[in-house]
């Protein structure tokens, strides 16, 4: 079995700019700077077969290369604290890769997301003990947070190996975006 889930990659100037912003303190883990990246769909433990589906069913997916940017950010709370997060401006290029590939795991018998697409970059988790004013502070410094633009020329099928030292993310398959020609 292998974890796997599809994802953008994140530029390292950009990872570096926006782990910047997170707030230092007990209780608040900034992501490791090679684990920042869009996920697109996680889509966990899969067998070798569905596995080779589901990389032959990307591999046929035809979009175009587009540009990304940051704007704004936000948190999403649980029972295990809260995850902070950069937000992604709004992008109909990435809207449509998204259901792309939404469409090519249909066809090889994977259920639709349920959840809303909310497309964003988790920079830190916190811990339920870090105070509320320090989350809160972080958010409203960071509301109009923004980075220039980058393209996105290829999306990433991730094999994700969890060990005792947290996740190591893999490139299992990396898929094109189709750039105009010049």
């Amino acid at each position: 079995m292998t974890r796997l889930f599809i994802a953008l990659e994140t530029p390292s100037e950009v990872t570096a700019r926006l782990l910047l912003t997170v707030p230092s303190g007990g209780g608040i883990r900034p992501v490791p700077a090679e684990q920042v990246h869009l996920t697109l769909r996680f889509l966990g433990e899969c067998d070798d077969a569905l596995s080779a589906r589901v990389a032959q069913a990307l591999a046929g997916i035809r979009a175009p290369a587009f540009a990304m940017a940051v704007e704004g950010a936000g948190r999403f709370r649980g029972g295990q604290g809260c995850v902070l997060w950069a937000g992604i401006a709004a992008n109909p290029a990435l809207d449509t890769l998204y259901a792309d590939i939404g469409q090519a795991l249909a066809d090889v018998g994977i259920a639709p997301e349920r959840r809303r697409f909310h497309p964003h970059l988790t920079v830190a988790r916190c811990r339920p003990s870090v105070p509320e004013g320090v989350v809160r502070d972080w958010l409203a410094a960071h509301r109009e947070l923004s980075t220039p633009a980058w393209q996105v020329d290829r999306f990433i099928l991730f094999e994700s190996r969890l060990g005792p030292r947290g996740a190591q993310h893999l490139v299992s398959q990396a898929v094109p975006l189709i750039t105009p020609d010049c």
